[in-house]
């Protein structure tokens, strides 16, 4: 009787089945794409050369600006961004296109002594002169509170200028130590570097500055975990020293600076971009000469985005002898195409049902890099007819900075589009630059038929 009573069971859902596929009859069709070659270059990847210094053999949508509290500050108060801007070149590189990697120094080390803090700053809160190995220059006191809370007050103004600034992507988390890199000489008789509970202050000052900026640290934290931040690491591709900071990542470590022992941040580039500069042991075209292959597994190991500002964007062949440039040019830009994201649709699905007639389409994207994209732009989604004419466009919310390296699916239903008259139709995608207003990323895609939008697939409306 138990057997029956399933069997009856089953049958009433079959038949129900049927009756809903009879009346909603699903018209479905599949297209795979192939992927094409990755492209070269791609907004918020790839090399970040100093600004000012971008060569013309290599392209780079980045540019990297290090300032000091100095030209910021220069009077308590009196803020000098646009002098600071004007001496960057920064409306040139908005008008090019570029966007912005910015550090805040307060000690970077010369040849010959100075300040990078304002003297009203060093006045307050004093500082030890130093003559070392990096060379010379003023090591702030971090811990004196005055200071700390200037630097906030920095800060502050900081954010109120460039949080909403769209040509500024990335901000690392400079302010401390030689060159911003969170460490000092103390054989140059500098005290040691200051505690985590002081340097949390510092993350704190910038992430209430910054809420909407990509922010990177030096090297991991613990607050650097639960704050989703990225990381940078200025010594790229240094045997030794970039296994040891992927050793700090992934399990944590005893501070060389103080003593202490500091967490790791393991995954971190889910959520935080990964970033740095070649290592200045070598000459920077070694990376793609004697060294390429360990260079391409550092940038896929550390899942890298940019490198800069110590990178191929400020590099020019000719400074090669001339039986090495087509390999080291070949060898560069390989490199610039595994930095970061790289998108590739690679299947899309459109459905109808005769009963709900909107055109529903589903998209699988891969993502074919080491990281995701951090910026969420958005997806413009055309429906176009035979002749060319577009008859809906939509803006949708993606959430690409979920896209993680692998298999990626996108749904999407065009609400009216059961209107459309029966026919042909294509599909056609980009993704919109917030800057521009326009398509700005390239796919690993063809089908090209504007610069940035693509044709996926051309399909048979039925209902």
């Amino acid at each position: 009787m138990r057997r029956k009573g399933r069997l009856a069971a089953v049958l009433a859902l079959a038949l129900c089945c049927l009756a809903c596929t009879g009346s909603g009859s699903l018209h479905q069709e599949t297209f795979t794409l192939a992927p094409a070659e990755k492209p070269v270059t791609n907004p918020l990847k790839g090399w970040a050369p100093w600004n000012g210094n971008q060569r013309e053999d290599f392209d780079s949508t980045l540019a990297f600006v290090s300032v000091s509290w100095r030209e910021l500050e220069p009077e308590q108060g009196v803020y000098a961004f646009d002098q600071m801007e004007r001496a960057h070149q920064i409306d040139q590189l908005r008008r090019q296109g570029v966007r912005l990697v910015l550090r805040v120094v307060c000690d970077y080390p010369g040849k010959e002594p100075h300040l990078d803090i304002p003297d009203w700053l060093y006045e307050e809160t004093g500082g030890t002169w130093y003559e070392g190995e990096y060379g010379s220059g003023c090591s702030p006191d971090y811990r004196d509170p005055a200071f700390l809370e200037a630097h906030g007050r920095l800060l502050e103004a900081l954010g109120q200028r460039y949080d909403h600034d769209p040509y500024v992507a990335y901000i690392q988390l400079g302010s401390l130590g030689h060159w911003g890199e969170w460490h000092v000489d103390e054989e140059a008789g500098i005290d040691p570097f200051p505690s985590q509970e002081v340097t949390d202050c510092y993350v704190e000052q910038y992430r209430a500055a910054f809420p909407h900026k990509q922010l990177m640290l030096r090297r991991p934290y613990g607050i650097g975990a639960e704050l989703g931040l990225g990381l940078y690491n200025d010594a790229f591709a240094q045997a030794g020293s970039h296994q040891e900071w992927l050793g700090w990542i992934a399990d944590g470590y005893r501070s060389s600076e103080n003593g202490e022992q500091l967490d790791g941040m393991p995954d971190f580039w889910h959520n935080g971009a990964s970033g740095g500069e070649f290592a200045t042991d070598r000459d920077v075209w070694a990376y793609v000469l004697e060294d390429y292959e360990a260079t391409l597994e550092y940038i896929r190991s550390s899942h890298t985005s940019w490198i800069g500002p110590r990178c191929f964007g400020s590099e020019t062949l000719a400074d090669l002898p001339p039986e090495q440039r087509d390999l080291a040019a070949a060898r560069v830009n390989a490199l610039s195409q595994e930095l970061g994201y790289c998108f590739a649709v690679t299947q899309v699905q459109v459905r109808q049902w005769a009963n709900a007639p909107d055109l529903n389409v589903t998209l699988t994207v891969e993502n074919m890099g080491v990281a995701p994209i951090y910026e969420n732009w958005p997806l413009c989604l055309r429906l176009v007819d035979p002749g060319g004419a577009v008859l809906r466009q939509e803006m949708v919310d993606g959430r690409i900075t979920e896209w993680l390296p692998g298999t990626n699916t996108l749904s999407y239903t065009f609400a009216g589009s059961g209107s459309l008259p029966p026919g042909h139709y294509s599909l056609q995608l980009g993704i919109v630059d917030p800057i521009t207003g326009q398509p700005g990323i390239r796919l690993a895609n063809s089908g090209e038929t504007e610069p940035c939008l693509y044709q996926l697939a051309a399909f048979e409306k039925r209902y």
